[in-house]
């Protein structure tokens, strides 16, 4: 840690500069900091994956469907929207992921309310992964 503290007093007018430097040469705490980052991109890599998967699910529903016409007709609109917005929350989770903090914040309440969407809108499996991301940033803030 180092103080410096200037006191220029030329033209009779009173400046202090206080300048604080502080480092840390720790060296367990720069590995405390490369866990934490290693752990980040684990969580991203986890969030990621959930919403990749979130995509196979909807597009996987989708293959199956050989008449469109029918398929509306049998299922009703509601199908057509739930597939809809099972595509947009799946990218909102990958965009998450890839940019935190421009479009939407990495937070653990944005990821667990992405996980309850994609457990109403896609399936359980991609949910699980977004669920576990969000409880690790709730613990970590906590």
């Amino acid at each position: 840690m180092k103080i410096k503290v200037n006191n220029d007093s030329k033209d009779g007018n009173s400046k202090m500069v206080m300048e604080i430097k502080v480092s840390n040469d720790n060296k367990e705490g720069n590995s405390n900091m490369l866990k934490s980052e290693i752990y980040r991109k684990i969580i991203r890599l986890m969030t990621i994956l959930g919403g990749v998967i979130g995509f196979l699910y909807v597009f996987l529903r989708l293959y199956n469907v050989e008449n469109v016409s029918q398929w509306i007709q049998d299922k009703g609109i509601v199908s057509v929207i739930l597939v809809n917005c099972g595509l947009l929350i799946a990218g909102f989770t990958i965009i998450t992921a890839l940019k935190p903090d421009n479009p939407i914040p990495w937070h653990w309440i944005t990821l667990m309310t992405l996980a309850v969407l994609t457990t109403i809108f896609i399936h359980l499996l991609p949910a699980i992964l977004i669920f576990i991301a969000g409880t690790y940033e709730l613990a970590k803030e906590l």
